[in-house]
């Protein structure tokens, strides 16, 4: 049986940020990790996007998003913002 790390649940994570436009576009992203047996299965699924223009910063949920994703993504602020300036720079 595949012994779980952490508490189970999975983590969101900010994915690379792609500008379009004048937009950039964040994926965020739930990652959950399974070890077990000296090997790992990991799902990667995008729960959101995070458009930023200008000045503005809009988030879309996607279908199957956390209910709580709105404010989770604010401990997710550093990496955001680091994304967001590697759209710009």
């Amino acid at each position: 049986m595949p012994e779980e790390k952490g508490s189970g649940e999975p983590d969101l994570v900010v994915g690379g940020g792609r500008r379009i436009g004048g937009r950039c576009i964040i994926p965020i992203i739930r990652a959950f990790a399974v070890y077990g047996g000296g090997t790992a299965t990991v799902s990667l699924t995008p729960v959101a996007l995070l458009v930023t223009e200008g000045e503005g910063e809009f988030l879309t949920l996607l279908p199957g998003a956390p209910l709580k994703t709105g404010e989770t993504i604010e401990k997710l602020r550093a990496d955001i913002e680091r994304e967001k300036k590697k759209c710009t720079g």
